[in-house]
């Protein structure tokens, strides 16, 4: 059974990803469109998202590692 701890980490890293999904959606989309800039300034977030996206994915890990460890 997942604990509440790791269902908890696993929310965080699911909307870390989407976050950082939709971003490069967005830039994606701004490029096609022939708007350079705005596909640029999209992206600005892209390391500070990479790094949130990391972090869930280091949490919920460990969480469930703490799991499989305590069935």
């Amino acid at each position: 059974m997942t604990s509440p701890v790791t269902q908890t980490f696993r929310a965080a890293f699911d909307f870390a990803l989407d976050e950082f999904i939709t971003t490069l959606k967005e830039a994606q989309d701004y490029l096609g469109g022939g708007n350079d800039l705005a596909a640029i300034g999209t992206l600005v977030l892209f390391d500070e998202q990479a790094e949130d996206v990391k972090a869930a994915l280091r949490l919920f890990r460990r969480a469930a590692q703490s799991d499989r460890r305590q069935s």
